[in-house]
């Protein structure tokens, strides 16, 4: 009997065969990972973890409650991995994270969209990790899962730059620097190198951020 498996299945048999045990923590929107001691740290979803553990691909390591490593269709699966799944690299976690603090998110509050009837209680996390994209050019696809997920981020994105509500949040977000002056959190270069950044600059969704050059000829 042929099993099919998806990418995300596959990666996570990948790191199990090359760490020699995966643990899964089920508490995300999306699959990311990180090396750890003797383990792959996976995050990823409760729905396939138990997909996995129902089509016999792991089991749980003797004792432990959440460390699980692959059972013989699992290794037959990984031998037959001639080359690394797309998705490792695609989902490892990257070194660092961003978040907003309590005072930057004050500041910003006049520059942000109405709540009207509803309460928007995603607002400093989706920013946070918009801003943490754009910083380090990453795609929306491997931002951390701790910021929300991937549709939520691109959504945030897209619905604020239509409105203006981005260029007036990155307009109106500093950081002190090392000499304790105010900088932008995110620079007309960090937006030019990430690709939706230099989509949105070139729509005209991001005025603030507008190269001189581009300004002088227009």
């Amino acid at each position: 009997m042929i099993i099919q498996i998806s990418p995300g299945v596959k990666a996570i048999i990948w790191l199990a065969h090359r760490y020699g045990a995966v643990k899964l923590r089920s508490c995300a929107h999306k699959l990311m990972w990180e090396p750890g001691d003797g383990c792959a740290l996976i995050d990823t979803t409760t729905y396939q973890t138990n997909v996995m553990q129902r089509r016999g691909l792991i089991r749980l390591k003797d004792g432990s409650m959440d460390t699980f490593v692959l059972t013989a269709l699992g290794q037959n699966k990984a031998d037959a991995m001639w080359f690394e799944p797309p998705r490792v690299q695609e989902t490892r976690r990257t070194l660092g994270s961003y978040w907003l603090t309590a005072e930057q998110m004050h500041a910003l509050k006049p520059w942000l969209p109405a709540q009207f009837a509803h309460r928007r209680s995603d607002d400093r996390r989706l920013l946070s990790g918009i801003v943490h994209a754009l910083r380090e050019n990453l795609t929306w696809r491997v931002v951390s899962g701790e910021y929300g997920p991937e549709l939520a981020l691109r959504q945030r994105w897209a619905q604020w730059c239509q409105s203006g509500a981005m260029d007036n949040a990155l307009g109106h977000l500093f950081e002190p620097d090392g000499n304790g002056q105010l900088r932008l959190v995110v620079t007309t270069a960090m937006l030019l190198r990430h690709r939706s950044g230099a989509s949105a600059i070139a729509r005209g969704y991001l005025p603030t951020f507008t190269p001189i050059d581009e300004m002088e000829a227009a």
